[in-house]
């Protein structure tokens, strides 16, 4: 069993893939990412509810997977809001460049 902060940081990394991409999974891929990453179910427990094998369950992550690290690859989307949302956080950026952030975070 891997140790819990490899666990926890798969789903800090995953769980901002989902946010932004979630909707250009199919509708298994999204179901499943969302059964084990913001519910914690097991693959075992994910095949037992959808009635399919825990390799099928394995199989459909990976690819989704797959896909969320592509299309992160390619748009880079969450790694711009990260840079955005880290910012706010700088001293040395104006004030009026900040507002404009949180508008574009929708944070107001």
């Amino acid at each position: 069993m891997p140790p819990k902060a490899n666990a926890l940081s798969a789903h800090d990394t995953i769980n901002p893939l989902l946010d932004a991409y979630e909707s250009l999974l199919t509708p298994h891929q999204a179901q499943w990412m969302d059964m084990y990453y913001r519910f914690n179910l097991s693959l075992q427990e994910i095949a037992q509810k959808d009635h399919v094998s825990r390799a099928a369950v394995s199989d459909t992550l990976t690819k989704a997977r797959q896909r969320l690290f592509h299309l992160e690859k390619h748009l880079r989307l969450v790694a711009m809001q990260q840079t955005l949302t880290s910012w706010l956080d700088d001293a040395t950026v104006p004030l009026s460049i900040k507002k404009q952030i949180k508008r574009l975070l929708k944070r107001e």
